[in-house]
């Protein structure tokens, strides 16, 4: 099972997003629009939604860790963007358990994860629900 804030909360990660960063995404997405390569009206280029959603997965926690036997299954996503993310910012992200539950005789878990910029501004907020399964031996 996924670690859980009962017992111990997921490490934070931190990242930053160079200019470099976000265009290696961006030409792997193939999404070249301009407001993420260049400067905008409202100032440095905005960092890929999508960079920010790989980067805020909890197995990005350098203490995420699942059981040997365990698999964890993507379940169901809910996600907030608060504020632009810019290029050339250090982003933090940290996780909490939100939920635990068993449905349909199997167990899930809701985890919260919250990126914020360098000076606390919020990010983005998003709920992944995850099922935890028993790996087949194979």
């Amino acid at each position: 099972m996924a670690q859980s804030s009962k017992q111990e909360p997921f490490e934070p990660f931190e990242f930053y997003v160079t200019p470099e960063f976000n265009e290696q995404y961006l030409y792997a997405a193939e999404d070249y629009h301009p407001r993420y390569l260049g400067e905008t009206d409202s100032g440095p280029p905005l960092v890929h939604p999508g960079l920010l959603l790989n980067q805020s997965n909890v197995t990005r926690s350098p203490s995420f860790s699942l059981r040997g036997w365990m698999a964890g299954i993507h379940a169901a996503e809910e996600v907030e963007f608060i504020n632009p993310a810019r290029v050339g910012k250090r982003f933090r992200v940290t996780w909490k358990v939100l939920e635990e539950y068993e449905k349909r005789g199997r167990h899930y878990t809701v985890i919260e994860a919250l990126v914020a910029e360098e000076d606390g501004l919020e990010i983005l907020r998003r709920r992944t629900h995850g099922l935890l399964v028993k790996r087949e031996e194979g």
